[in-house]
């Protein structure tokens, strides 16, 4: 019989034992292999589903997801068009009140207010010239009564130098220019209005009767014509 010692499987050394030998094995695995292990290691896989959830309970989740995406109910429908149809309608009204206002309402204003301005305008200026007529009305008044109170003076005059003639004449036109103010002269004195014509009247009758008398009494319608003048236009 050999010497040799005998070979026992199993007894001698393995490789998965040697250091260098498990190296060499890590380095010859596959690039691809080595790529899917990284990603593998980097994203965590999904969490599972908890043990204790049973098909049943899952099964009731589902149906619960399917009832959340249920479409509306008829009401609901009909409460959605109806907010819907109402927001038409209020656009529209508010269309229209816009149109309304500046189309019509704005433009119409407008004229309106101008038109306002300019019967402002003319009736300041019908002010001015009622004022105006009035200033010339008291003027012509005022106009009319010096010129009876000139045909006063000057008939007194003429009676002072007995002058019968140029005192009638002075007076010929007295009593038409007072009745041309009798309404302003009433204002102050009716009874002075209707006294003064006859006065004149009376004068004219005495210059061919009586001149003391005619004197005495166109004296007096002197002091009569400076009463108004001086109630009037003083």
């Amino acid at each position: 019989m050999s010497d040799s010692p005998e070979f026992k499987p199993g007894k001698g050394p393995k490789a998965s034992d040697d250091p260098e030998a498990k190296q060499n094995n890590e380095d010859e695995l596959d690039p691809i292999e080595a790529g899917s292990k990284e990603i593998s290691e980097e994203t965590p896989p999904p969490p599972p589903h908890s043990l204790s959830e049973t098909p049943g309970e899952l099964g009731v989740e589902q149906e619960e997801e399917t009832e959340a995406v249920k479409e509306p109910t008829k009401f609901q429908r009909f409460v959605r068009q109806a907010l819907l149809w109402l927001g038409v309608i209020a656009g529209g009204f508010l269309a229209g009140f816009l149109t309304f206002y500046f189309v019509l309402y704005q433009p119409k204003a407008a004229a309106l207010e101008e038109a306002e301005s300019q019967v402002q305008a003319l009736q300041s200026q019908l002010d001015t010239v009622t004022s105006r007529l009035e200033t010339l009305e008291d003027a012509d008044t005022h106009r009319s009564l010096l010129e009876a109170m000139v045909d006063a003076y000057d008939a007194r005059l003429a009676m002072a130098q007995e002058n019968v003639v140029a005192a009638k004449s002075a007076l010929s036109g007295t009593t038409a220019t007072l009745e041309g103010i009798s309404a302003e002269i009433e204002a102050f004195d009716s009874g002075l209005a209707s006294a003064l014509p006859q006065r004149i009247q009376l004068i004219r009758t005495n210059l061919d009767r009586d001149l003391e008398t005619a004197i005495a009494d166109c004296d007096q319608l002197i002091e009569d014509l400076i009463e108004v003048e001086k109630a009037l236009f003083q």
